[in-house]
């Protein structure tokens, strides 16, 4: 030990990285105080703690005027975390509080957040990026762009800082309660849709009259007044819109009743140019080429958007019932 005229130092020299250093002190007494213009403490571990801090109080506290309180560093990869806290019971991991700034701040190269787990929001959550999850569920968003959600169930508005909503929301399935207000509505697929009762289940494409027994069927034959429409979904083309009407029955149908749909159709009764009207056919369930326009009034599908000549097949139709 060596007494200077400023300071009162203590030297201790290690040979063995497992020899302790040890300082004993009366209760209630500072055991170490150190000060110095550069790093006040350094310390290296080989394979345990760099420093350890345990207390019946506060294990280890960084405060600083000017910089950081605590800054902790780590090159060990994407397991290892720079600063961890481990909550034991019902405490928090990691708490963040801020008088006059943000509480936790978090920026990465790839997430800046994840959360494995529910995540609770107390108070309004403003999203000025993009918000994308596979479960969304809140009762206000505010965001300046876009929310995406494989399942959203959003209950009160989704709106920007003004009140209104100018960016998307995109949803596999969203479940919207409340009110919702847009300048443009862009649906995903190409047709507006809805739902009826039918006999049995037909494939995409498909044209259907109403049956005997009030329940959608196959047509069977030509200029059929009780044309209904085309089961949406064909060619890949999925609806953009659909009406859930909740039909009481064993199968249903989603019928598409306006926009772009694929139709089967059998050329065999005429070639099928684009701008053709289309009606049914006695081939089961195909469309075919309108060419008496008198026997085609009520039996009106659409209009074709492409041709099709020698074997049946689909075509793209706008739907356009008559």
């Amino acid at each position: 030990m060596a007494q200077s005229s400023s300071t009162l130092a203590v030297e201790a020299k290690v040979n063995d990285f497992n020899e302790p250093v040890t300082i004993n002190v009366a209760d209630g007494e500072v055991a170490l105080v150190a000060k110095a213009n550069g790093t006040v403490v350094s310390a290296f571990s080989k394979d345990g703690f760099a420093v350890y801090g345990e207390a019946d109080g506060t294990g280890v506290v960084g405060k600083s005027s000017s910089w950081l309180g605590v800054y902790g560093e780590s090159a060990g990869g994407l397991t290892v975390d720079a600063v961890r806290g481990q909550g034991k019971g019902a405490t928090c991991g990691v708490a963040g509080h801020s008088e006059g700034g943000i509480g936790v701040y978090g920026k990465g190269g790839d997430l800046a957040g994840k959360f494995d787990g529910k995540v609770q929001i107390n108070g309004r959550a403003e999203i000025v990026g993009i918000l994308q999850a596979s479960d969304v569920k809140v009762d206000s968003i505010i965001a300046a762009r876009e929310v995406q959600a494989k399942v959203g169930s959003f209950g009160t508005s989704i709106s920007t800082l003004d009140g209104s909503f100018v960016g998307k929301v995109i949803a596999q399935t969203g479940i919207f309660s409340g009110e919702v207000k847009a300048k443009k509505f862009i649906p995903s697929g190409g047709d507006y849709a809805e739902t009826f009762a039918a006999g049995d289940e037909f494939e995409p494409g498909t044209v259907l009259v109403i049956g005997d027994d009030g329940l959608m069927a196959p047509c069977d034959a030509q200029y059929d007044s009780r044309a209904t429409g085309v089961v949406s979904g064909a060619g890949g083309l999925t609806p953009g819109t659909v009406m859930e009407s909740n039909p009481d029955s064993a199968h249903h149908v989603t019928l598409a009743l306006a926009g772009q749909v694929y139709v089967k159709a059998d050329p065999q009764y005429g070639p099928i140019a684009a701008g053709d009207l289309l009606t049914t056919s006695p081939s089961e369930g195909c469309a075919m080429r309108v060419s008496d326009r008198g026997r085609a009034v009520g039996a009106i599908l659409g209009k074709a958007l492409a041709t099709l000549d020698g074997e049946p097949g689909l075509v793209r139709m706008l739907v356009t019932p008559s």
